[in-house]
């Protein structure tokens, strides 16, 4: 019983165009994906235990720039990979494959899961909540086409990553290639631009006040959050009215 609301509210779910879906879904080009995604992640982890190895210090803590990356989102890994004495050179080797690697190994289980094919699978939950993100978004980036997907991705908001961006182009029936190509250049950008901001903020205020030259990643990356948050609030309460 639980399975069959379930069920039904997963058909809710915005769908892309059947022509994209079947251009797109083609097995072989999901399993060349998903490869993609592999060799990737292996090289990309080879690189970085390399490193903690040969400098452990503070190389050996990357692990925990991954974990950031992860769960709190790409400015909080650069704020603080910067603040912890990471090289600008590691953090793009960290910071700029990781979330592409996990768009290349999900992207295939999102339009599997957009098929039914991951109805009963117990990563379920994860792609549903993943689908209600992207649809949050999808009718503010449908309007700028593959520029609106590019500054969607380009932007580290919260929910804005190359995975969600991945599936926001699916939704609006974007081919894959279309779809790779955008998101692997906002994200790139974003990655550059993340990095070379906090690096100069800190210089700069170096020259203004040593003792807050540690500080200043955080209290720009707090700026920035408290934005934020005021814009949500704002937007809540114009849709109330």
């Amino acid at each position: 019983m639980t399975d069959d609301v379930a069920d039904r509210k997963a058909d809710v779910i915005t769908e892309p165009p059947d022509e994209v879906q079947a251009a797109e879904s083609d097995p072989r080009l999901l399993r060349r994906i998903s490869m993609c995604g592999w060799l990737l992640c292996a090289v990309w982890a080879a690189v970085l235990t390399a490193w903690a190895v040969i400098q452990p210090a503070p190389y050996a803590q990357g692990w925990r720039l991954v974990l950031e990356l992860l769960f709190l989102g790409r400015a909080i890994n650069v704020a603080d990979g910067l603040g912890a004495g990471f090289s600008k050179t590691y953090l793009l080797v960290q910071s700029g494959p990781q979330d592409i690697i996990l768009l290349l190994l999900l992207y295939p289980w999102v339009v599997r899961g957009y098929e039914r094919t991951v109805r009963r699978h117990f990563l379920r939950p994860f792609f549903e909540r993943l689908h209600v993100a992207a649809e949050r978004h999808k009718d503010r980036v449908e309007a700028f086409g593959a520029i609106g997907l590019l500054a969607f991705v380009f932007f580290p908001l919260w929910s804005t990553g190359a995975l969600v961006g991945g599936v926001v182009g699916y939704l609006l029936g974007m081919r894959t290639s279309v779809i790779f190509t955008t998101v692997l250049l906002g994200h790139g950008l974003s990655t550059v631009s993340l990095i070379w901001f906090f690096d100069a903020m800190q210089r700069l205020t170096a020259v203004l006040n040593e003792g807050l030259a540690k500080y200043a990643a955080w209290i720009i990356l707090g700026i920035l959050f408290a934005g934020h948050l005021a814009y949500r609030m704002l937007r809540n309460r114009l849709r109330k009215r």
